[in-house]
């Protein structure tokens, strides 16, 4: 029995850490010679999209019209070259997705444990730092005591998630590679991962023996965004991909799943996940900053300096079912107010904000080589949205309308073992109101205060993606084939 969970490539884990202690349990125990299995995969799509707005870059307020890195306080706003417009439109694009390596090591020892090592190696030709080369890196052991695992790889909430990305072919739908030709709207959630999720994250994790199937797991993670040999930093993100985000410390998650084949073929899964942790702001002493389409600051937390979080506290509940061919998943994620400003409605008086939620849905039938997929997401999210200006007296911060709807569609066919080919399609609707304060948030965290008061400077001088707003229709096809070993 198999199914798909959240991310596809993993592999179970444990840590040989442990050698030790069950070579107690025998007098001279004898390892077995210890198997090196090489697999992998690649993919070719051809894309063909269209989007209905572009992105702006280089545009510090995101949406109100005044340039990145450049000094600005009250009147000081410079206005948007339209230039500067970036993004995708409508066209075609030929990318190879999701290649990889994967080497495993792995032996057992007379008592039964098992052991070993893995590197998954991302091979995509674009990818030339150390920190997206090196996907996987982990060492694992295992044994009817249950699996430990300690690297970098998945957490429990991905891999004991079941939902509606599970029967979903293609690409993967709504979690699929869509990101390559679509532009997402600035602060819409169109993501299955929740907030807090730690992704490759360096951590420890274990999972106990299924037992009437049943099994628990629990992962922690000391800091969300820390690899490998990464330098320890507790004040400040690492700024991955150019970008400061607010990150957690001392992440805990959570999973209970189960998991059952019956003798008529009926199987069934079950899952809840959770995370907790205590969230960090970009780094100590941030600030933000709001200003209207005349340049004026309307709301700062520039002063307090405190930039604090909401700690993290998401969870997802899912399913899985297959019988004769049909393929059913469904699941429920909720964002709560993870990581969202502490202060902000105080120094704004507009409404609450949170981290939204999403249901994901999907189905599936397959007959001998071929599979037919449909999927459908729904996400809602409380935003905060920002219109009129001081100088006129109209200033508002208002509840504004956030939410994204995407279905996807794909027919899979395997040509032999290992060798497949798809198409694949899927339709963005997104539409946020407050893109305006979401974008104008991310980018002034990303800055510093500079020496004189109410004047804000870049701290990075990098351009940051965005906005897209306050709504976007896209239509994305794509032709590919998938060799994997």
């Amino acid at each position: 029995m198999t199914f798909n969970f959240r991310h596809k490539n993993y592999t179970p884990l444990f840590a040989m850490a442990l050698g030790a202690f069950t070579s107690s349990l025998s007098a001279s125990p004898s390892m077995s010679a210890p198997q090196l299995t090489i697999s992998g995969q690649s993919t070719f799509n051809a894309w063909w999209f269209e989007n209905k707005q572009q992105k702006y870059r280089n545009d510090s307020d995101f949406g109100q019209g005044f340039a990145l890195g450049q000094i600005f306080g009250p009147g000081q706003g410079l206005p948007l070259d339209n230039s500067q417009m970036r993004g995708y439109g409508r066209g075609y694009l030929f990318t190879m997705d999701d290649s990889r390596l994967k080497f495993d090591v792995s032996g057992k020892t007379d008592p039964g444990m098992d052991y070993g090592f893995a590197v998954l190696v991302n091979t995509s030709t674009e990818q030339t730092s150390y920190d997206k080369t090196i996907k996987e890196s982990y060492i694992w052991a295992g044994g009817s005591w249950g699996r430990l695992t300690f690297g970098n790889t998945d957490g429990v909430e991905d891999i004991m998630a079941f939902g509606g990305f599970d029967p979903l072919g293609g690409t993967g739908g709504f979690d699929g590679n869509f990101d390559r030709v679509v532009n997402f709207v600035t602060g819409t959630v169109t993501s299955i991962d929740l907030v807090g999720d730690t992704g490759k994250s360096t951590k420890v994790m274990y999972q106990t023996p299924r037992y009437y199937g049943f099994q628990g797991g629990i992962s922690f993670t000391p800091q969300t965004g820390h690899q490998g040999e990464a330098k320890i930093n507790s004040s400040r993100d690492y700024g991955k991909k150019g970008e400061l985000n607010a990150f957690d410390r001392r992440s805990i998650a959570g999973g209970l799943n189960f998991l059952n084949k019956w003798n008529n073929g009926f199987e069934l899964g079950l899952s809840g996940t959770a995370i907790f942790a205590k969230t960090q702001p970009e780094y100590t002493g941030d600030n933000w900053t709001l200003v209207d389409t005349d340049g004026q600051i309307v709301a700062t937390n520039i002063g307090n300096n405190s930039g604090e979080r909401k700690n993290t506290a998401s969870f997802a509940l899912g399913t899985m079912m297959r019988y004769a061919g049909f393929e059913l998943g469904f699941e429920f994620g909720n964002n709560s107010r993870s990581g969202q400003i502490k202060d902000l409605q105080v120094e704004t008086g507009g409404p609450k904000t949170n981290s939204g939620w999403f249901i994901d849905t999907g189905l599936a039938y397959s007959w001998g080589p071929t599979k037919f997929s449909i999927g459908y997401m729904y996400t809602k999210r409380k935003a905060m949205g920002l219109r009129g200006t001081f100088a006129n007296g109209n200033l508002e911060f208002f509840k504004a309308k956030n939410r994204t709807n995407i279905l996807s569609t794909s027919i899979d066919h395997k040509l032999a073992p290992g060798v497949g080919v798809y198409f694949e399609y899927a339709h963005y609707d997104m539409k946020n109101e407050g893109f305006n304060v979401d974008a104008m948030l991310h980018n002034s965290l990303n800055l510093a205060p500079a020496a004189t008061p109410g004047v804000v400077v870049s701290a990075t001088g990098g351009s940051f993606t965005g906005p897209v707003g306050p709504k976007q229709k896209s239509d994305a096809f794509v032709l590919g084939t998938k060799v994997k070993f």
